[in-house]
């Protein structure tokens, strides 16, 4: 059974490995496999998203921590920064049960939406955020969407594999 909760900070030392493990889908695009060997977010990020309250981890049965999503709250909506699952549990519901979470928990907080970006053409991203409710969207449609944009510019990522993502609520 799969169980969802808040992040706490003894979880953070634990989470890069996760988005390593995740990473590892992007082996199969040599234009992205770069990807997979690139910094992951780090566990003092990780541990700053956690005290906002805006992180939370998938368990498994065992209660081993085999996904997360992080987010912080801007404006009036709630932006994803990273969504991860290890690379042995995906395409079992976890993203989408973390998604979930992270959508009752803006909505129970008033927010407006939900905000993320992603790459444009990798099949489990945009095909998989649409399934659970976003649309892409001009970056203009949220100052952080602009803002997130810029800066994966500024990193090096090809922005014009990029978009950005809104889902109303």
């Amino acid at each position: 059974m799969l169980t969802i909760r808040p992040a706490i900070e003894i979880d953070a030392d634990l989470l890069p490995e996760i988005e390593r493990s995740s990473g590892e889908l992007f082996r199969q695009f040599p234009q992205l496999a770069w990807i997979a060997d690139d910094d992951v977010q780090s566990a003092t990020r990780h541990r700053e998203i956690i005290q906002q309250g805006t992180a939370w981890v998938a368990l498994s049965e065992s209660e081993l921590i085999i996904g997360f999503l992080s987010a912080e709250v801007h404006d009036s909506c709630l932006h994803i920064w990273q969504m991860s699952v290890h690379s042995d549990y995906q395409k079992r519901g976890v993203g989408r049960a973390l998604m979930r979470t992270a959508q009752s928990w803006a909505e129970a907080h008033k927010l407006s939406s939900l905000t993320l970006t992603t790459f444009r053409d990798v099949p489990w991203n945009v095909d998989f955020y649409q399934s659970c409710g976003f649309v892409i969207a001009q970056p203009e449609a949220s100052p952080i969407l602009l803002r997130t944009l810029a800066n994966e510019e500024l990193a090096g990522l090809p922005i014009d594999q990029r978009c950005a993502m809104i889902r109303p609520l």
